[in-house]
This record gives structure tokens, sequence and C-alpha cells, in this order.
């Protein structure tokens, strides 16, 4: 019996992880859709991406490395980069003139 209750704690303890794990890993992910006035970004899990900007729809892929962000446009040889940071729903990614741009998810 005593066998029995300890694999049952260490079953319960494991899937209590799994699941906590799981929560932190969605909400801290930029995978998703992202919006700021009729400027939407929408990050893809396959490292693909779109960028509409008002209309004007452009595909792209990125990449990420801790706070780095790398947008490469299809059609360009060179990427955009910079740096990005998520609290809660909220993305803060610098412009391509330095300043920050908030975009909320969707």
């Amino acid at each position: 019996m005593k066998k029995k209750m300890v694999m049952f704690s260490v079953l319960l303890f494991i899937c209590v992880v799994a699941l906590t794990g799981c929560g932190k890993e969605k909400k801290n992910t930029i995978v998703g859709k992202w919006a700021h006035g009729s400027y939407v970004y929408t990050f893809n899990a396959d490292k693909t991406c779109s960028y509409d900007a008002a209309g004007t729809l452009m595909k792209c892929t990125y990449e990420t490395d801790g706070d780095k962000l790398s947008i490469l446009y299809d059609g360009n040889t060179a990427s955009f980069d910079t740096t990005y940071s998520i609290d809660g729903n909220k993305l803060n990614v610098k412009d391509s003139f330095g300043s920050d741009t908030i975009y909320t998810r969707k």
C-alpha cells in the first residue's frame, strides 16, 4: 500500500509540473496575432509570419533569440532586426526608428 501511495504522489507531482509548464509557455510566446491599430503581426509556430500594414499584407519569416527578433519579409534580402518583450497580452517592439511600439494580443 505504501508503494502505491508513493507512485501516486510521484505521478500527481509530474502532472502538476507538466500542466504548469504548458500554461507559462503559451503566455510568454510571440506566437499569435498582435495588433497596433490597423497594423497586425501574425506569428506562427512554424516561424512564418505575416504583417498587415493597414490593408497591405506582407508575408515573412522570423527568428527569436532571447529578446532579439529578426523578421525577413518575402522579397527582401536583409532582415529587420530589433528587440522585443512580452508582458501579459502586450508585445513591445522597437520600430525602425528605435521607438517602442506596443501591440496587443488578439
